[in-house]
Parts: structure tokens; C-alpha cells; sequence
């Protein structure tokens, strides 16, 4: 019995929570489904289009501070676009994703990192590193992101694109592709036509 009532009352403080979370997005769309664990950070430059889907335990950050810097972060979600548990999309810039895209479980979006790889700031704790960016992120719309892929900062990835499933992608990939590997390579390209696709 008191576990019961245990369950329940946790049940609605994570509902409560969730809400909260919610409301501090700039928009969402309407039809939006979002599962526990939610964790926003800087809502107000958030805009998530309608039919969104975001799975247990995700994370959409866009910091606007940090260790005394201040940025200008965006972060634009497409319509119909589903990510699914433990995703993380942060941002220092910029990351937009195309509508109908697709992210499979534990898939990182980013546009920073903890600092560079010069030996002065390897001295210093990642934690207390200035966020370091080499621009912007963009995902085009009707894409899918296998589980546990990485897109690092200043990737464009194109329309209708696949990425393989643990993939680490550090440079730019043209529309009609497929990339997989660590780190990631086009192993697949298509010239698409009005008529068909053509492999190249």
C-alpha cells in the first residue's frame, strides 16, 4: 500500500515537472507528445514545430551562458520530427533540423565542445573550458539517425539522408546519402532526378 502511494505521488511530481518544462519552450507545436525525463535548458530559444515526438529522458539545451561567455543559441525543431529515449541536442549557435526527421535512441546533436584540443586548454578542467564552436548544425528534412550517432559542430547533413547507427560525423553530407563509420564516410550517394534515383 505505501508503495503504491509512493509510485503515485512520484508519478505526479515527474508530471508536474514535465509541465514545467513544457511551458518554458518558446513554441511546440500542437499534437506534441513528450515522455518523462524531459530537460530543457533555455526553452525560450526553442521552437519545435507540431506532431513532435521526444521519447523517455531526452535533453534539448540551448546555453546562453556558461563560465561567463554569453551566446546567442537557436535551436529549431521541423515539423513531425521524433527522437527517440535519451537523445541530447545542445547548442552554443545554432541546430536546426528538417521536418519528418527521424533520431533513434541515444543520438547526440551538438554544436560544441568543452574547449579545444590545444595543449594550454587540455590543462584545464573540461568543466571550467570555454564552450568551443566550429559553427552551426543543420539536418535536413527525412532523415533518419541511427542509434548512438554523433553529428559534431558545423555538419550540414542533407535532405532524405541516412546515418548509420554509431556513426561519428564531422564533415558535411550532400542530400540522397548514406554515411556510417566513426568517423563517418558517404558509402552511398544517390543523384536524384524527377523520375528515379540514380546511384553515383
Amino acid at each position: 500500500m505505501l508503495a503504491r502511494l509512493l509510485s503515485r505521488l512520484l508519478f505526479r511530481a515527474e508530471e508536474a515537472r514535465l509541465q514545467k518544462e513544457k511551458k518554458s519552450i518558446g513554441h511546440l507545436g500542437s499534437g506534441s507528445t513528450i515522455r518523462t525525463g524531459l530537460k530543457i535548458v533555455g526553452g525560450e530559444h526553442i521552437s519545435i514545430g507540431e506532431d513532435f515526438y521526444a521519447g523517455p529522458d531526452c535533453r534539448i539545451e540551448a546555453w546562453d551562458a556558461y563560465e561567463g561567455e554569453k551566446y546567442n543559441p537557436v535551436i529549431r525543431i521541423g515539423n513531425r520530427v521524433s527522437i527517440q529515449s535519451g537523445c541530447h541536442i545542445g547548442a552554443i549557435r545554432s541546430v536546426e533540423i528538417g521536418d519528418d526527421t527521424l533520431l533513434g535512441a541515444h543520438v547526440m546533436i551538438i554544436d560544441h565542445d568543452h574547449g579545444s584540443t590545444e595543449l594550454s586548454e587540455l590543462e584545464i578542467s573540461p568543466a571550467k573550458r570555454k564552450l568551443f564552436s566550429k559553427g552551426g548544425v543543420t539536418i535536413g528534412e527525412k532523415c533518419w539517425l541511427g542509434e548512438n550517432s554523433v553529428v559534431l559542430s558545423g555538419v550540414t547533413i542533407g535532405k532524405c539522408c541516412v546515418i548509420g547507427a554509431n556513426a561519428v560525423v564531422t564533415q558535411d553530407v550532400p542530400d540522397y546519402s548514406v554515411a556510417a563509420g566513426n568517423p563517418a564516410k558517404i558509402i552511398k550517394h544517390y543523384m536524384h532526378t524527377e523520375n528515379h534515383d540514380v546511384p553515383e
